[in-house]
């Protein structure tokens, strides 16, 4: 009987470890998650057109995710995707676009979901403190008639400086 319990307690240290290992794991990964992003944009995509939600920032990171709730493939690419996205996660399909512009374009089948990391570059205009919006137009390269915009805030120069 003794060398059950001494062999029960043995075990409680090593199952006490995993618990406090994986407790913390989850810390972690829930810190890096919130990290990978700045800002968040959500594209759904129907068969009759886009709705947007969110909106970006120059030089931030930026997470758009897109729906596709339509019944049939649909693509979105933009001028601002010319360098492609840092990072894809999901269903989406990469290629170049069907118009071959020299952008990337994200095509997605009816009921799937992708998301693409992204930043957008600032505008290197000499400007000194400014800010403003700028709408950043994308579109389905696979339906010409469907398009949407990106809304893009902006803010240079020292805000209260003297």
């Amino acid at each position: 009987m003794k060398k059950t319990i001494c062999a029960v307690r043995g075990l409680l240290v090593p199952v006490a470890m995993g618990i406090v290992t994986l407790t913390v794991m989850s810390v972690a990964s829930l810190s890096i998650a919130q990290a990978q992003a700045d800002k968040s944009v959500e594209v759904t995509i129907t068969d009759m057109g886009f709705t947007v939600k969110g909106h970006m920032t120059t030089e931030s990171l930026t997470a758009i995710t897109v729906y596709n709730k339509g019944t049939i493939p649909h693509g979105i690419t933009s001028s601002a995707f010319k360098k492609g996205v840092l990072k894809k996660q999901g269903d989406g399909v990469e290629m170049t676009d069907s118009k071959n512009k020299g952008f990337m374009a994200y095509h997605l089948e009816p009921g799937k979901s992708m998301t693409l990391r992204f930043v957008k570059e600032s505008d290197p205009s000499p400007v000194t403190a400014s800010s403003g919006t700028t709408q950043v137009p994308f579109w389905c390269d696979i339906h010409a008639h469907m398009k949407g915009e990106f809304v893009i805030l902006e803010t240079r120069g020292e805000v209260g400086g003297m």
